[in-house]
């Protein structure tokens, strides 16, 4: 049968017609997909070409989304992501076990410790973890991971504290298929260390990165977990000359400490004192 001949069988089936409703809402998120941190916009042929569309496909699309208020056209004809999005955004990180669990974890954290707190949750479909908060210092860098960033599981503070959270075996796996970029001189691309390393951060209950993401900057970060696997973690980072080891270990005692906490009562932490610096 070819397509000159559907139109002569009758209503279309109910499973063809399903199909071609989850093609059509697959290119939408394929060109809202396309929206990245380094591709904040997009002109028409541009988006169809990183959607892998028609150009007059991706037109009929961009529109729809536009009236919606899911993308946003601009003077120069370019599409930029719409404030709806900004809404439903809000409601999936506020509405998380992990955000339940962390929400006022992370405002306890950057009232006491003066630093920022980045909390992140995973998404073990893709082995990829978002950055869901972050609280604190004003004056940090963007580079300190701005919220909505999605990056792969890989050698950072973070992933080593959420691997830290999984058996060893686990771990051991999803390790030995990591791309490990250098990014700065310390940044661990040897898989055998960097399983050492959350061998250590399991052991110790968190995980500690000093100048290994980004030059200059030191964190700690702790696991969270959510029926007894890592859904995430929180992390305290700051200059490297404010975080001497003894201090990163302290603020992962307080982040246990509040952790623990909000799981026991379901609240944000009760008021604490500022952790001393040095």
């Amino acid at each position: 049968m070819n397509a000159a001949d559907d139109h002569t069988q009758g209503p279309e089936p109910r499973d063809f017609a399903r199909r071609r409703g989850v093609r059509a809402v697959d290119r939408a998120l394929d060109v809202l997909g396309a929206f990245s941190a380094a591709h904040p916009r997009f002109q028409l042929g541009e988006l169809a070409h990183a959607a892998g569309l028609p150009k007059t496909s991706a037109h009929r699309i961009a529109v729809s989304l536009v009236e919606r208020g899911f993308l946003r056209q601009e003077a120069d004809g370019a599409y930029v992501l719409g404030t709806r999005l900004i809404e439903l955004g809000s409601l999936v990180t506020a509405t998380t076990a992990l955000a339940h669990l962390t929400m006022g974890v992370a405002e306890e954290l950057a009232r006491t410790s003066g630093e920022t707190v980045l909390v992140a949750e995973v998404d073990w479909r893709d082995r990829t973890l978002v950055i869901t908060a972050k609280r604190g210092d004003s004056r940090s860098a963007d580079s300190l991971s701005p919220v909505g960033r999605r990056s792969m599981l890989a050698n950072g503070g973070l992933s080593r504290a959420i691997l830290s959270g999984l058996p060893a075996d686990e771990a051991e796996d999803l390790v030995h298929r990591f791309h490990l970029a250098r990014r700065t001189p310390k940044s661990i691309t040897d898989p055998a260390v960097l399983l050492r390393e959350v061998d250590a951060s399991r052991n110790r209950g968190h995980a500690i990165e000093i100048d290994e993401y980004i030059p200059g900057i030191a964190a700690v970060a702790v696991p969270v977990m959510i029926a007894g696997r890592p859904a995430g973690a929180v992390a305290v980072c700051g200059p490297t000359a404010r975080m001497p080891r003894r201090r990163l270990d302290l603020l992962a005692v307080q982040i246990h400490q509040f952790l623990a906490r909000s799981s026991a009562a379901g609240t944000p932490p009760a008021p604490m004192r500022a952790l001393p610096e040095g």
